[in-house]
């Protein structure tokens, strides 16, 4: 049976999309066209690989076999063309990072632009994921490398301290504050460090607070604090929708209680104002993580690396600590 790469990839897209036209639109291919790379097969195997309906295409046993064995040949002919390209020394193939959304807003464009100068033969794609979402894209294959903090983090990742978070009170900026004007055409964007001023455990407690309710890390940490000194948080709203959240702040209903990363741009616009928060304070460990139990590639590695790079190099705008181990 001579079957080609195409059609072992058409019958692994079925299997994970569940359906033809789905598969057809992920592969950039048409819908007969993938019909007939799945006809061929199961004709030459002399049995269905799937069952069609209305639904879409559900797979019978032997079609779930049949992509599970397809997928590991594809990724073992993946991995040795690979290593063939970067015999020369040079970083070739394709790698997927996923890290939280308001981490993102200060690495992704960097990650991006500083790989495709150095890697240009490197197909690199970010993923912004929910904090909790992060660790199972890694461990479910989505993901080859992410960051991860202390409050989620998961037993089976291998994880490199990336740089303390602290957690900051968050309100709306008062009305006699402007931003900063607009730059003139042509001008390069100035580099603008944030001024945070602090603010007290006890003094945020006397502020109305909107907190997430289904990170239960991030929760935890936050409620943990206070019990610590015996404070009660005023939690008048629970919001996990960060859009929303961050849209409720600057209309001045509530305060929040989030990271320095996720607000940035808002704060240096002048919309919001930020305040770290201190004695005690609130932090979290933030690490870069890749599944354990899967062979470390060079170019996760490189990958790893210069998410470090990147995130020393943001400190000052993002509130972070480099890790002191």
């Amino acid at each position: 049976m001579n079957w080609t790469a195409r059609q072992l990839r058409a019958i692994v897209a079925i299997a994970e999309r569940r359906n033809i036209s789905h598969a057809a639109v992920e592969l950039q291919l048409t819908q007969p066209t993938v019909s007939r790379m799945l006809s061929r097969v199961e004709s030459d195997l002399g049995q269905p690989l799937f069952t069609r309906d209305a639904g879409g295409a559900t797979p019978t046993e032997a079609g779930l076999r049949f992509a599970e064995r397809a997928g590991e040949a594809l990724q073992a002919l993946d991995d040795v063309t690979d290593e063939i390209r970067s015999l020369d020394g040079r970083l070739v193939g394709k790698i997927c990072v996923a890290m939280p959304d308001t981490v993102g807003h200060s690495l992704f464009i960097p990650l991006i632009d500083r790989f495709a100068g150095i890697h240009p033969d490197v197909e690199l794609r970010v993923m912004a994921a929910h904090p909790n979402s992060v660790p199972l894209a890694l461990m479910a294959g989505d993901a080859d490398v992410g960051v991860v903090s202390s409050a989620h983090k998961d037993n089976n990742l291998i994880t490199t301290p990336l740089a303390n978070e602290h957690l900051h009170l968050v309100g709306a900026a008062p009305r006699r504050r402007r931003p900063p004007q607009p730059r003139s055409r042509g001008a390069e964007a100035p580099v603008i460090e944030p001024v945070v001023e602090t603010v007290t455990l006890a003094e945020v407690a006397d502020h109305a607070l909107a907190l997430p309710a289904i990170q239960p890390g991030l929760r935890a940490i936050i409620d943990a604090a206070f019990a610590q000194r015996q404070l009660r948080p005023n939690v008048v709203l629970e919001v996990d929708a960060e859009d929303a959240l961050v849209e409720l702040i600057e209309s001045g209903r509530a305060h929040s209680i989030m990271n320095f990363a996720g607000v940035q741009r808002l704060v240096i616009e002048g919309r919001l104002v930020a305040r770290r928060i201190i004695d005690p304070p609130i932090q979290r460990l933030l690490s870069t993580a890749v599944p354990e139990g899967r062979q470390t590639t060079r170019l996760m590695r490189a990958v790893e690396q210069t998410i470090h790079e990147l995130a020393f190099e943001q400190r000052a705008r993002a509130q972070w600590e480099p890790w002191q181990g």
